[in-house]
């Protein structure tokens, strides 16, 4: 038999394991930054979007960071009139959104946008909320247990006629 506490250290785990997101790596580059050897990789990680634009001919670049509960506007957006480009909810000045190759790869362009948007909708504010009513209603739940078995206690000391350690104070 398994006992109450492992089981619920087990469905913690897998509840852990449940919300856990694939690694996944895009190369968003367009046509420009092809041509003026220039590499944009987004990494989706767990909780975090990496960004790493590169300028190969000078030697230099940034690399960023930003957790999905700070990412805003999220979206497929049209670039040069027509093309399928991805705001990833950051900009940084005089950069625009990404554009996957000449004038967009549309099904990378909806891939990506739709698993920001469901990576954000898990780590950002709404998911944080989701774990906080769920971490509370499994406070709720133990401390229920926790007063069942203060009345099960309760019971056996005074069927065993043992004064409870708030009478012994007050005989005192």
């Amino acid at each position: 038999s398994i006992s109450p506490r492992r089981r619920y250290m087990d469905d913690q785990k897998m509840d852990d394991q449940k919300d856990q997101f694939e690694v996944k790596h895009y190369d968003v580059r367009g046509c420009c930054d092809l041509y003026c050897c220039r590499t944009k990789d987004l990494t989706l990680r767990d909780d975090e979007l990496h960004y790493k634009s590169w300028w190969h001919a000078c030697n230099s670049g940034q690399e960023e960071v930003y957790p999905y509960g700070e990412l805003s506007g999220i979206g497929e957006v049209k670039e040069c009139c027509c093309c399928p480009a991805i705001n990833p909810g950051f900009f940084h000045e005089n950069e625009t959104p990404f554009i996957i190759g000449c004038c967009g790869d549309q099904k990378v362009t909806t891939e990506i946008v739709e698993e920001l948007k469901k990576r954000a909708r898990a780590r950002g504010d709404i998911g944080q909320m989701k774990k906080t009513m769920e971490l509370h209603r499994n406070m709720n739940e133990l401390l229920a247990k926790v007063a069942r078995v203060e009345a099960s206690v309760a019971a056996i000391m005074k069927h065993l006629k043992i004064p409870s350690p708030m009478e012994e104070q007050n005989m005192q």
